[in-house]
Parts: C-alpha cells; sequence; structure tokens
C-alpha cells in the first residue's frame, strides 16, 4: 500500500514575477500588487505540482510518498525526477537510509520507474508503523528559467484573466488560450 504523496520541499519561487504578471494584465500601478500577487500564486497553484492540472512540477521541489513494505519496483506519479532517496524504519524503530547504489531511476510512459537492484535485500521493517518506507524525489524542470514559455505565459494569463473577471464562477473551464498552451506538458497517467 502507498500513501498519497506530500510536498516536503516548496519551489524556490514562482516561475513568473509579479512584474511579468502586471505587464500580463497591463497594470502599470502598485495598489493592487497583493492581489496581483495572490491571483498569481493562485495560478500557480492550479496549475503545478502532483496535486495541479499539469499533474507535473514546473519549478524544482520536493516531494514524499510513504509505503507499506517493500516492493521490487514502484511507479512515481510524476516526470522530469532528477533525484530520489528511499528511508525506512528498521525493526528496531530506527531511520535507516537505502544506499543510493541500490535504487535505479527509469523515466517510463507512465511516470517515473523506482527500482531496487537485485542485490538488494529487504530489510525487516517496524512492525507497528503503517508507513515505515518513505520516498523523497525532487522533481521540476529546473528554476524558473527552466520552465518552459508557453507554461510561464500560461500562469500570466491565469492570473490576468482572473484579475479582469473577478465574477469568474467556480469551476469554469480554463480559458482556451490557457488550454493550449499547457497541453502539451500535461501529465496524465494511464
Amino acid at each position: 500500500m502507498k500513501f498519497r504523496p506530500t510536498l516536503t520541499t516548496a519551489p524556490a519561487g514562482s516561475p513568473v514575477t509579479l512584474d511579468e504578471v502586471k505587464a500580463q494584465a497591463m497594470v502599470d500601478f502598485d495598489d493592487d500588487d497583493d492581489l496581483l500577487t495572490g491571483l498569481m500564486d493562485a495560478a500557480v497553484s492550479y496549475l503545478d505540482g502532483f496535486r495541479g492540472v499539469l499533474g507535473r512540477a514546473m519549478v524544482t521541489q520536493t516531494w514524499e510518498i510513504k509505503h507499506a513494505g517493500f516492493t521490487r519496483t514502484f511507479r512515481l506519479p510524476v516526470p522530469d525526477v532528477t533525484a530520489v532517496s528511499i528511508t525506512y524504519m528498521d525493526a528496531d524503530g530506527a531511520e535507516q537510509s537505502v544506499p543510493a547504489g541500490q535504487i535505479v531511476v527509469l523515466p517510463v510512459i507512465t511516470g517515473t520507474m523506482v527500482k531496487f537492484s537485485d542485490s538488494f535485500t529487504f530489510p525487516a521493517l517496524e512492525d507497528d508503523n503503517p508507513a515505515p518506507i518513505a520516498v523523497q524525489f525532487t522533481c521540476g524542470f529546473g528554476g524558473a528559467a527552466d520552465v518552459p514559455a508557453n507554461l510561464k505565459l500560461a500562469v500570466k494569463a491565469l492570473a490576468a484573466t482572473w484579475y479582469e473577471n473577478r465574477a469568474a464562477e467556480p469551476g469554469e473551464a480554463l480559458p482556451m488560450g490557457v488550454e493550449i498552451l499547457i497541453a502539451p506538458y500535461r501529465w496524465v497517467t494511464v
């Protein structure tokens, strides 16, 4: 059994700046900076990460998934994984780390496959812990400068649209332009 991923290290920053959002919204004054920052953050949150519409990270961030037991291979639900580390609580309740040389990370069509080398022997785990294994993984395109231009434009367009139309109904579809911008990068597992 595995549990839902949790964000452990947030991105260092937004893929876009407030000034870029202001330019997109054609705002040349500072009175609405807090509002625009909130809308920019909401647009990033809506699109970004495991729970976002994209299903993938834009700016590098670290997530963790807990597991109830070892299996030879398992899938991480996102692409662009740059690092994986695995810790577990041993039979004595002490945290242990799986040596990096025992972990193999492979990109696959359904996300990222993590497998243990054939020489890795599964250790005994803490009995009364429902999730003694923690898989930490870092994913994303890199820094803000590494995020594809159309994803940055999607963030700016969403924030500007919400700024211009503050009476939008909850649950309304994304503006057509945003759908087109994010389509090549949207990660949907099968």
